[in-house]
């Protein structure tokens, strides 16, 4: 009983080791994206030489690659919560794992022993 249960709490932490380090590598990821985002809202818009026109093709393509990237941003944002929602569920498991050695662990073994005695 007390192999399994390490061996349950070794798995649940292990598995929450992963999915902490992806959590953390997609937060990344989205701090990356979103600097990129912020970037290209507060660029300035092009003007070509002296006039005072500004260049539609490369507004329009501003416009697309902001787009591009707002969508990139919160498709990373969406994982790194569905991520790090296993996270906290994974250390809620291992939490309610470790309080219930103290309080039933003890009485499943005795009741283990008495059984086994008769």
């Amino acid at each position: 009983m007390i192999l399994l249960y390490t061996l349950a709490l070794l798995l649940l932490g292990a598995a929450k080791l992963f999915v902490g380090w992806r959590a953390a590598w997609i937060a990344r990821k989205y701090v990356r994206v979103a600097g990129a985002v912020d970037r290209l809202t507060r660029d300035n818009a092009f003007r070509d030489g002296n006039s005072n026109r500004y260049d539609v093709a490369r507004t329009a393509k501003r416009y697309f690659e902001l787009g591009r990237q707002v969508q990139k941003k919160e498709r990373l944002e969406a994982k790194h919560y569905v991520w790090q929602r296993w996270t906290d569920r994974l250390g809620g498991w291992i939490g309610r794992l470790r309080n219930w050695k103290g309080q039933k662990l003890p009485y499943t073994l005795g009741a283990l022993d008495v059984w086994l005695l008769f």
